[in-house]
């Protein structure tokens, strides 16, 4: 998956799913997004600020928060990701205040509800999201109390330098590259992206043009595979090979 998730960026973009929630990259998008863990654990990871969920425990990431996740014991969640125009109504309201970060939340029956009515057969599929947007919306204000929302400059610019390599992944994304792009320097990039997302910058650029090669090896079945590999930005096959197989755990496929 990328980084800067697309999907989610639509106006009307909504999801909800019950499921197991097994580990996820960081990310981010407009839309906002709950976690509510039913049974077993799972780490949660916001805007750099990491907490231990536990059964009837929740996770909120406010729009263009880079969050993630790493499962720590069999989690059973409901996911709720929702077009932010249906919260910031409400949160402009409640004098620019949201939800916090993590918060506790064990209506699971009412959750169970809400996921029905979204997954039963039928038309009019996306009025029913809205309406569980805007359903849930009402009973989380019910229970958990709104903390003031802070700028945060630093996510901000995680934000901005994710899209940056998202559009760019194929040229030179050095930290010194990054340093002139933005205007701060190596080590303060090193720093924040490190925090933010919990491992080196260079792991994480590999991993995505990994992501790519894959995409284009799909895309262009019979193609050289070190072509591709350059053509995404890897500078040598040893480089794109381990971290092919840190991502996917396999080699790529070989042309013949």
């Amino acid at each position: 998956m990328s980084y800067y998730e697309l999907p989610a960026e639509g106006r009307g973009y909504y999801l909800f799913e019950h499921r197991m929630l097994g580990d996820a990259r960081a990310h981010f998008h407009s839309a906002v997004e709950f976690v509510f863990v039913e049974s077993g654990r799972a780490e949660a990871i916001v805007d750099g600020e990491s907490r231990l969920l536990s059964a009837g425990q929740a996770c909120f990431s406010d729009s263009f928060r880079v969050h993630f996740y790493r499962e720590a014991a069999q989690a059973s969640v409901y996911v709720f990701v929702g077009d932010k125009s249906c919260f910031e109504e409400f949160f402009r309201e409640q004098g620019d205040r949201a939800f916090p970060k993590f918060f506790a939340f064990s209506d699971f029956p009412f959750l169970e509800k809400l996921h029905s009515l979204c997954t039963a057969r039928g038309r009019y599929a996306s009025t029913k999201l809205r309406g569980a947007a805007e359903m849930l919306l009402g009973r989380l204000a019910e229970s958990v109390p709104l903390e003031s929302r802070r700028r945060d400059g630093n996510a901000e610019l995680v934000c901005k330098v994710l899209r940056y390599a998202e559009s760019r992944s194929a040229e030179d994304l050095s930290l010194a590259a990054l340093s002139r792009e933005f205007g701060y320097s190596r080590e303060h990039l090193s720093r924040i992206l490190g925090r933010y997302l919990s491992e080196g910058w260079n792991g994480y650029v590999n991993r995505l043009r990994a992501r790519r090669a894959e995409e284009m090896l799909s895309e262009r079945p019979g193609e050289n595979v070190l072509k591709i590999a350059y053509e995404c930005g890897f500078e040598s096959p040893n480089t794109f090979y381990r971290a092919y197989r840190r991502e996917f755990g396999k080699s790529p496929r070989r042309s013949n």
